[in-house]
């Protein structure tokens, strides 16, 4: 007989509380490791970004100080920023030129020292009667390290023109990071309040000390070791002594492997040269210097700047090298030290407090860490469907964005005839046709000159780099090889071009045809979709709409503007000069404004090498003047203005979108990816609270903050498992 209040039975378990557990924290960790993944593969593909930002951060990291001790005594930001940007330039090129002038013509020589130490090597011990299962070893670690040489080499002399092209961003980047880096940093922990603000704040100078004094210690203790293993080999009369001092000082900048690599350097050539004795001698002398510099040069110079254990060297060096070569090899290091110093602070940051529910064993921060990478993850694979969906069908996608742009750019015109009485299909038909005259008349201008006269363009600035690098006694080289290889790519481009006439007959009529359409029903569209968004937020998403068109409007407007004002000073500058191409380059002149700060100066670049290859002395002095003032004028003044009022970006921001829009879209990804995140910047702040459950909270960002005790439970991988 049952008793009818009997408790019920006990629940049994079906999976053990440890696995529950662990299944809690894994699930966790998997997503946040699986987001760094997807944000470093993002990175990778982005190369030229990532590359551009990690030495600009590392150069300004270096030189802060001296902005901040000249700023101290009374300077402004943008003069002491410019002041050290120029120091920093200057050390810089004069480094690079310490490389081409003292080791890169010998490198052959070294090269060939270091097989006969090889070859010596390899006899004594076929003297010593070593197993030929070690000689054989020996030869294949030899063969290997040749061709490791080699291709390192050939990377260096293949990669000119994109070397150049992030150096060129780097330095703009290094000015904008030593003017406003500290309002960067600002403005990305904006949200933050409190001890977790004064908590950032210390972790952003200590990062910055860390980093900024493991270089400068780093590149005295390389100078040090250049110096005085070039005493040594000059000493003992060991051939190409300068040469391997180069080698020394850059081998100085990569910890313990860098160092072991060019002492087996010096070792082999001196063996060659030289002969055993010496070789003691020289690494009895190295010892000592080490011993030396460890126990006194080191402590002095890295203080307390640096604080990485060694293990933890020993891991980057090879991490960086796999995932970015040369550079990931060099940089590993300081993203390290600055890594290590930022995070404990973000640890802090991400932690809500006691009262915030979480599973057991799990900590707070890294559920709150969790959470924000899962659904990030999930916001990153809905973009790349997206795009995914847009390259199915490009020639649609393509022209569906250009009429989106000529008509945001035409709509203030067609508003303005309306007002004075014209019928919307009058006036949208008045703007359509103007704007598709207008691209036609570019298009044409740009078939004519630069299909027939692009390869002459490429060839004659070649021809201007070769010229000038004679005349400096060879030190431009490396400018002559990036005009070779732009006129390389030049060439492909417009081959490209010729070949892809048709699909541009395609988009251009299908571009204009829409345009045409969106200026006539665009509003009825968007009346219809802002018809299914709820009332409370359909003005502020309407708002957010209006800002966007102004934005492309008035981007599109003010550079083209800018623009044709400098496609037709270099017009007519280089024919009253009497210069060749000036009708094709004014037309790349015109397109190149479109690419804010970098366009400008590769176009007038080009006309100057033009001038350099066939002009007078008078003729490369002027184009050299005017190079030079109208990229200051466009770079200091005009662009800025521009970008600011229209698309309310920061010039370093419209600097790193041009090459991620390359790498994303091509030439058509250079010219759209500034309006592209000016409409984001534009309407930021409306989509969060278009999605917000209280549209009254704003965008803010709730993941820096301690949530109320009283959270609702949401949906994870482990709610259904009772560990939430």
């Amino acid at each position: 007989m049952t008793v009818a209040n009997s408790p019920p039975p006990p629940t049994r378990e079906v999976v053990p509380p440890w696995l529950r557990n662990a299944a809690a924290v894994g699930w966790r960790v998997a997503v946040s490791v699986l987001l760094g993944a997807v944000v470093v593969a993002v990175a990778t593909a982005l190369s030229t970004v990532t590359a551009s930002i990690l030495i600009a951060v590392i150069v300004a990291a270096t030189f802060a100080p001296f902005v901040l001790g000249l700023r101290n005594r009374g300077w402004s930001r943008t003069a002491a920023a410019a002041a050290v940007t120029v120091g920093a330039v200057v050390i810089v090129l004069g480094t690079l030129l310490l490389i081409t002038l003292a080791f890169v013509p010998y490198l052959p020589d070294v090269a060939n020292w270091v097989r006969e130490g090889i070859a010596d090597v390899e006899q004594a011990l076929a003297d010593a009667s070593i197993p030929p299962e070690t000689i054989a070893a020996v030869d294949d670690a030899a063969a290997e390290v040749q061709q490791a040489v080699g291709a390192a080499a050939g990377v260096i002399a293949g990669g000119l023109a994109n070397a150049a092209t992030i150096g060129l961003l780097a330095l703009f980047l290094t000015f904008f990071f030593l003017q406003d880096g500290d309002k960067a940093w600002g403005w990305a922990f904006h949200a933050t309040t409190g001890r977790a603000r004064e908590r950032i704040w210390s972790a952003g100078n200590d990062a910055l000390e860390r980093v900024g004094g493991y270089l400068r210690g780093t590149a005295i203790l390389a100078a040090t070791d250049a110096v005085s293993d070039f005493i040594f080999l000059w000493l003992l009369g060991v051939p190409l002594a300068a040469p391997l001092a180069v080698l020394v000082f850059f081998g100085g900048f990569i910890p313990y492997v860098g160092g072991f690599i060019t002492t087996t350097v010096l070792v082999l050539v001196t063996l060659a040269s030289n002969g055993p004795r010496d070789v003691i001698i020289l690494l009895v002398l190295i010892t000592i210097m080490n011993l030396i510099q460890g126990n006194l040069l080191s402590p002095i110079v890295y203080g307390k700047t640096v604080n990485i254990h060694p293990a933890l060297v020993l891991v980057a060096l090879p991490a960086g090298a796999a995932i970015g070569g040369i550079l990931g090899l060099f940089a590993a290091i300081p993203l390290v030290a600055m890594v290590l110093a930022v995070a404990g602070a973000l640890v802090t940051i991400l932690d809500p407090g006691p009262e915030y529910e979480a599973p057991t064993l799990v900590p707070g921060w890294l559920d709150r860490l969790a959470q924000w990478s899962w659904r990030l993850l999930v916001l990153f694979a809905v973009a790349y469907l997206a795009i995914q969906l847009l390259l199915l069908v490009p020639t649609v996608a393509i022209s569906v964005v250009l009429a989106i742009v000529l008509a945001a750019t035409f709509r203030p015109l067609v508003l303005a005839l309306v007002r004075r009485g014209w019928r919307r299909g009058a006036a949208a038909v008045l703007a359509t046709g103007g704007a598709f005259l207008l691209v036609l008349v570019i298009v044409v201008l740009a078939a004519l000159s630069l299909v027939d006269q692009g390869s002459q363009i490429a060839a004659t600035a070649t021809t201007g780099a070769e010229t000038a690098n004679a005349a400096a006694g060879g030190m431009l080289g490396p400018l002559a090889a990036a005009a070779r290889e732009f006129g390389t790519g030049f060439a492909a481009v417009i081959a490209d071009v010729v070949s892809g006439l048709a699909t541009l007959g395609v988009v251009m009529i299908l571009s204009g045809l829409l345009c045409f359409y969106f200026l006539l029903d665009g509003d009825k569209f968007w009346h219809r979709l802002r018809g299914r968004i709820r009332r409370e937020r359909s003005d502020e998403v309407d708002d957010a709409a209006n800002r966007a068109l102004g934005v492309l409007s008035g981007y599109m407007v003010g550079t083209g503007a800018v623009s044709l004002f400098g496609a037709v000073t270099q017009y007519i500058i280089m024919v009253v000069l009497g210069l060749p191409l000036a009708l094709p380059l004014a037309v790349l002149a015109f397109f190149g404004g479109f690419i804010p700060y970098i366009g400008s100066f590769i176009v007038t670049g080009l006309a100057f090498l033009v001038a350099v290859a066939v002009g007078s002395t008078q003729d490369v002095a002027i184009m050299a003047i005017y190079t030079v003032v109208i990229n200051i004028v466009q770079g200091n003044f005009v662009a800025p203005l521009v970008y600011s009022r229209a698309v309310n970006l920061h010039p370093a921001v419209v600097l790193m979108a041009i090459p991620a829009g390359s790498a994303v879209a091509g030439v058509l990804g250079m010219f759209l990816a500034v309006p592209f995140l000016g409409v984001i910047a534009a309407t930021w702040r409306t989509v969060p609270r278009a999605f917000a459950t209280n549209p009254d909270a704003g965008p803010g960002t709730p993941g820096l903050r301690a949530e109320p005790a009283a959270k609702p439970r949401e949906f994870t991988p482990a709610t259904e498992a009772g560990t939430g």
